[in-house]
């Protein structure tokens, strides 16, 4: 039985303005990476996400909003500069629980470009798709259980910055693909992944044993 999302709380919206003129975002294409940033999420593939946004980063639109806190955050923080990007790569720390939904809405495309499975099921891919923003990921077990394939996002080999490159490149230039992934993957979660049907599942298990 899978973890739940709250999809009155994770949703599509319009996009904050406070955020957008915090961030300097107007008028911009946002992707967007919501995880734990210690060595704990080594797994995260923060790395990689950096380098493939690298590859695409000569489009002056184009922006990067890593939002998390951990011990690596400095070294994330020092490959941006080695690339040039700290005007195109945003760390948001301390996001609170009521605002982390408005951050997904920022976003054009959401990336999990987790490396290994340790990644095994990854809550944040739900809030995204119940967010109905669409998402490129990993093409790991827990994962591929969630995004359908080119139907509500990307799934690519982990490592691959090139292929993840692409997909990225792809969905920010397309927004009409991005948007049919999007209602996409928020009917999936209302179909699967709401806290009501997840709850029914385990009552469903009791039952069964009592």
């Amino acid at each position: 039985i899978p973890l739940g999302v709250n999809p009155e709380l994770f949703k599509p919206r319009m996009k904050n303005r406070y955020l957008l003129d915090k961030y300097k975002l107007f008028n911009k294409k946002i992707v967007l990476f919501v995880g734990g940033l210690d060595r704990a999420h080594y797994f995260k593939g923060v790395t990689y996400l950096i380098k493939a946004f690298q590859l695409i980063a000569s489009n002056d639109i184009y922006r990067l909003i890593i939002v998390g806190e951990g011990n690596l955050r400095t070294s994330y923080e020092s490959l941006v500069i080695n690339f040039g990007l700290e005007r195109k790569v945003l760390f948001a720390s301390s996001v609170s629980d009521d605002q982390l939904p408005l951050y997904y809405n920022l976003a054009d495309v959401f990336v999990l470009p987790s490396i290994d499975g340790s990644e095994a099921f990854g809550i944040s891919i739900l809030e995204a798709m119940a967010s109905g923003v669409p998402v490129v990921a990993s093409d790991l077990p827990g994962v591929r259980s969630v995004v359908q394939k080119d139907h509500s996002g990307y799934l690519f080999k982990p490592k691959n910055i090139t292929v993840l490159a692409k997909h990225m490149h792809f969905l920010l230039e397309n927004p009409q693909t991005g948007n049919e992934f999007g209602v996409a993957g928020r009917l999936r979660v209302l179909n699967n992944y709401t806290w009501s049907v997840v709850g029914k599942r385990v009552q469903d298990v009791y039952e069964e044993i009592r």
